[in-house]
């Protein structure tokens, strides 16, 4: 996937920022922060997140946004510490999601599943003020801006959804093979039937079909 470097917020120490990575997974946070550590650079796995972010120094966070608790932390952190660098650790990482974490507020993002090196450069470009990302993020960022949602067609995930409706099964079904709430996967279908332009379910597998999708 091609990168394109936007520029950010005023640059920030590399060597001076506290660092802290929030994950469920301990083995996965321990990876990230042997990645992230060195150079004098320390890295917390704080029990209180938003506690450790309030302390006053400058502070950077790798957050995990897999549920709907780590979205409603994100909102707090953003909220309660403004000046705070949230760097979004999705899962799963597509073009929505992208533009879902960097909306609420986040200065970078990366694929939980991404390598160490590409996940050193998110974190050191988004400390400098700058901020690595996906062309279709930056694309479906410009498009909102612009006009609204997204106007291209849908992704190749979303295609798979409505094959998968196609086939039969359910939205919570759906959900469960994709790892999102019922509510969450109704809320995604939703914003998928609008950038078809149709108004449901029915509308939208009738229009795929049409295109050959299904």
């Amino acid at each position: 996937m091609g990168h394109i470097v936007a520029a950010g917020q005023e640059a920030l120490a590399v060597m001076s920022i506290r660092i802290a990575v929030s994950d469920p997974l301990p083995v996965f946070r321990r990876g990230v922060m042997a990645t992230l550590d060195g150079d004098g650079r320390r890295v917390d796995e704080p029990d209180d997140l938003l506690a450790w972010a309030q302390a006053g120094q400058p502070a950077a966070v790798l957050l995990t946004l897999g549920s709907a608790a780590d979205w409603a932390l994100l909102a707090r952190l953003v909220e309660a510490e403004p000046g705070l660098l949230v760097i979004a650790v999705l899962d799963p990482a597509d073009e929505e999601t992208y533009v879902k974490a960097l909306s609420a507020g986040a200065a970078g993002a990366v694929p939980r599943g991404a390598r160490p090196e590409a996940v050193r450069q998110v974190f050191e470009a988004a400390v400098r003020g700058t901020s690595l990302l996906p062309v279709e993020v930056v694309r479906a960022l410009v498009a909102r801006v612009a006009g609204g949602r997204p106007t291209g067609g849908p992704s190749g995930r979303e295609i798979d959804w409505l094959r998968r409706l196609a086939q039969g099964v359910t939205v919570s079904q759906l959900a469960d093979e994709v790892g999102y709430s019922e509510r969450a996967m109704f809320r995604q279908l939703s914003d998928l039937y609008a950038k078809l332009h149709v108004r449901n379910r029915m509308e939208a597998l009738m229009y795929g079909r049409e295109r050959g999708w299904l």
